[in-house]
């Protein structure tokens, strides 16, 4: 788990409550969060959530954060369909915005070019198993890449989903992608997740 002296370099990751559950965000903008698309929609029912249930709490630790806001509008990959989150096609549209309500004071983090196999990368999430602390996975590898699917040798759970998987860039984290599902490879545990170089920019064009 992550320090709370730790925390503070990472305080625009939080946590995205939906009121049936919860999955983990970042702020690409003061006012605007990346996650996985899955997370906006109801599980026993596949429906798209409405806006005003979504709230997301940046760099939240054992009831403290950083800010708070709810959602305004949810926008998601305009290829994305709910029945297909688990297949090739579903994580590589599995990603969506949220636009808050009210920005919120926390430095957000840039986008990075690209991503390729054989990269470091770390991720920072909350889970099931720790839903008040977040964790960070470091190292993690991408073990490859095809399209917009990374495949990471990193052991993930439920709450995972939407974490931002973080590259360095000289001397800042920037974010690659967004944690989509886990699984299984050859008997070990993987992370699926969705590259932003290749599906942001259908997110942001979506209306």
């Amino acid at each position: 788990m992550l320090g709370a002296h730790q925390q503070s370099e990472w305080r625009a990751v939080g946590r995205l409550n939906t009121g049936s559950g919860f999955c983990t965000g970042a702020l690409v903008a003061p006012d605007l969060v990346v996650t996985a698309a899955h997370c906006l929609y109801a599980r026993r029912t596949g429906n798209r959530l409405r806006a005003e249930r979504v709230h997301f709490v940046a760099g939240y630790r054992l009831r403290k954060f950083a800010g708070h806001a709810r959602a305004q509008r949810l926008t998601v990959h305009p290829a994305y369909e709910y029945a297909q989150r688990v297949n090739a096609k579903g994580v590589s549209t599995d990603l969506a915005l949220v636009k808050l309500t009210a920005p919120i004071t926390a430095t957000p983090f840039a986008v990075a070019p690209d991503v390729r196999a054989g990269d470091p990368v770390v991720i920072l999430s909350y889970g099931r198993d720790r839903p008040e602390i977040p964790s960070i996975q470091s190292p993690c590898h991408v073990i490859r890449r095809a399209g917009a699917v990374l495949v990471m040798d990193c052991d993930v759970t439920y709450g995972v989903s939407g974490a931002p998987v973080f590259r360095r860039v000289g001397n800042e984290w920037r974010i690659v992608a967004v944690v989509s599902a886990m699984g299984q490879e050859n008997g070990a545990p993987v992370a699926y997740a969705v590259a932003l170089d290749e599906a942001m920019a259908a997110v942001l064009a979506a209306p």
